[in-house]
């Protein structure tokens, strides 16, 4: 053979070989990967659940008391004593200021006098009409007489009324020379000492802030707010509907009484996207301080039904968030859903997953829509939600 055709074989071996092997090869490579698509692939199951779930909402929340009165002078006078200890527990009632009261009591004598006086004259005017009327009867006197007579009565029991009133309205002004307290609770520092002239434009003596039962103001995203709502809808042939309110002291620590909801405001905070809510606590022990901040934590009394699968079962892509699902013939499809909270070892679902549709929980890393699967029928399904419930 010659040298040069010789060459020219070995070259276009050397060219169309690799060709031809890459083809073979992949004609076996894709044979072997049809024989393991048809193979089954061996994964753990489990199924997805209905579940009892109580919607919950975290937030920051500020105590204030539910009284918060400024002790003020409503009289002219020198502030003569004190009858309480600064940050002392007070009761409704009780004397905590006196007003220097003689002038006051002077003003009561005087008009208690005044009263006097126009009662005995208003009693002599009566028996001069009753005189009057008689003399007018058996024509003794002209009728102007009687007819003088009668204002003249008049005249003294008007007075006699203006004296009652002035008499009530100087015992007032002396009542207010003793300033109590209108509510229960703590009194706080003196603002206006002994021996100061004080009266209705002084400003505040001291402040009292009442402390049981307590206020706890927090707010709630308005789409928390919209699932409560239809929580209530939902259930409203029940008598306990409603949120159990709990809060965390500053220190970490669970508070022990539960607080009631009270309020909901009327509108949503624009800036925020929130709506305000109060509970009220007992405070029995005084551990609320009114100014304080707390964590409250709001969850529903009575639940919402939701879908529930494992968590292990669920995995993220650039697509979006999935699950593999096994349909009747045994083949894993990939499911995408959209999950909300998190609750315990499951993902709430809130799409795209209904109850009891059978979810791969391990094995699935190897997968491929359409492969067919084998699997142990899982002994228990996923917890529901009202076995999460916490307390």
């Amino acid at each position: 053979m010659d040298r040069k055709k010789l060459i020219g074989i070995i070259v276009i071996a050397i060219i169309v070989l690799p060709i031809v092997f890459n083809k073979m090869a992949s004609i076996i490579t894709a044979k072997i990967a049809a024989e393991m698509q048809k193979r089954p692939t061996p994964v753990e199951v489990a199924y997805s659940s209905e579940g009892d779930f109580y919607p919950k909402t975290e937030s920051v929340g500020r105590i204030e008391a539910k009284y918060s009165v400024d002790v003020v002078a409503r009289i002219n006078g020198w502030l003569q004593k004190r009858y309480f200890q600064e940050g002392a527990f007070v009761k409704k009632g009780q004397t905590l200021f006196l007003i220097q009261p003689n002038e006051y009591q002077i003003a009561v004598q005087q008009a208690e006098a005044a009263v006097r006086q126009s009662e005995a004259a208003l009693i002599n005017a009566e028996k001069e009409l009753k005189r009057a009327k008689e003399l007018v009867k058996n024509d003794f006197v002209s009728k102007s007489y009687y007819d003088n007579a009668l204002a003249t009565r008049d005249q003294y029991r008007a007075t006699k009324d203006v004296n009652k009133a002035n008499l009530a309205a100087a015992k007032l002004n002396l009542s207010y020379t003793k300033i109590t307290s209108p509510v229960d609770g703590r009194v706080g520092k003196i603002l206006i000492t002994e021996g100061n002239l004080v009266n209705s434009q002084s400003g505040t003596l001291a402040r009292i802030v009442s402390t049981s039962p307590i206020y706890v103001y927090f707010t709630i995203k308005s789409e928390d707010y919209i699932t409560y709502r239809k929580n209530r809808l939902e259930n409203k042939d029940k008598k306990d509907v409603g949120m159990n309110v709990q809060i965390r002291l500053s220190d970490g620590s669970l508070y022990k009484e539960q607080g009631k909801l009270e309020f909901m405001n009327n509108e949503v905070d624009q800036t925020a996207g929130t709506i305000s809510l109060r509970a009220t606590f007992q405070n029995k022990d005084n551990l609320l301080v009114p100014g304080d901040f707390v964590n409250v934590t709001a969850t529903a009394k009575a639940p919402v039904k939701v879908v529930l699968v494992p968590q292990v079962a669920v995995s993220d892509s650039t697509q979006g968030t999935y699950v593999w699902t096994v349909d009747e013939n045994k083949q894993a499809q990939q499911t995408f859903i959209k999950i909300d909270k998190q609750l315990g070892d499951n993902w709430i679902v809130t799409e795209g997953l209904k109850p009891g549709q059978m979810v791969i929980k391990s094995g699935f890393q190897r997968l491929r829509p359409g492969s067919v699967v084998s699997y142990e029928e899982p002994s228990d399904s996923v917890k529901t939600a009202s076995e999460e419930k916490e307390n």
